[in-house]
């Protein structure tokens, strides 16, 4: 049975190393430069809500989560989750999106918005799809692969 933590340190060394393995990857998030433990740190600090999804005292997966954007956009939330790769495919990530949307309600915010799902991304749009959210918009070619190639974005959204 998966339990949920607020971050703490003792965390940091595997969640760098389970973000930067999605960065590595190249096919889920924007970002091409790998994390250090302190910049790292330093990104979770800027963050409202860090959660980590954990088993038998092994983090499994994580997520973060701040607003989507500043001022009157500020009360829709934005979240980018994390698995490790030993628990992928094992029904773990349903978990960690519902624990992300009951947390950003908990929290104030209206609604829950992702601005850059990769289409090809298939569970994650799955299971996105699963736990209400909606394809809202389709931005072209608007993510670039890790082998140069483009794939179609996708922004999803749901209220909370």
């Amino acid at each position: 049975m998966f339990t949920f933590d607020n971050y703490q340190p003792k965390y940091l060394t595997k969640m760098t190393e389970i973000w930067n393995d999605v960065l590595k990857d190249g096919n889920a998030f924007p970002g091409e430069e790998l994390f250090t433990e302190a910049t790292f740190e330093n990104y979770l600090k800027e963050q409202s809500i860090v959660r980590c999804m954990v088993l038998d005292n092994d983090l499994a997966g994580f997520y973060v989560a701040h607003p989507n954007n500043i001022g009157r956009c500020s009360h829709i939330a934005n979240a980018s989750y994390c698995m490790d790769k030993s628990y992928r495919g094992k029904r773990a990530f349903p978990q960690l999106v519902q624990d992300s949307l009951a947390q950003a309600k908990t929290a104030g915010f209206m609604g829950m918005q992702f601005n850059a799902v990769v289409a090809s991304n298939k569970p994650a749009i799955h299971t996105y799809q699963q736990n209400g959210f909606d394809i809202v918009g389709t931005i072209p070619s608007g993510f670039r692969l890790k082998d140069g190639s483009y794939s179609d974005m996708y922004i999803m959204y749901r209220s909370l």
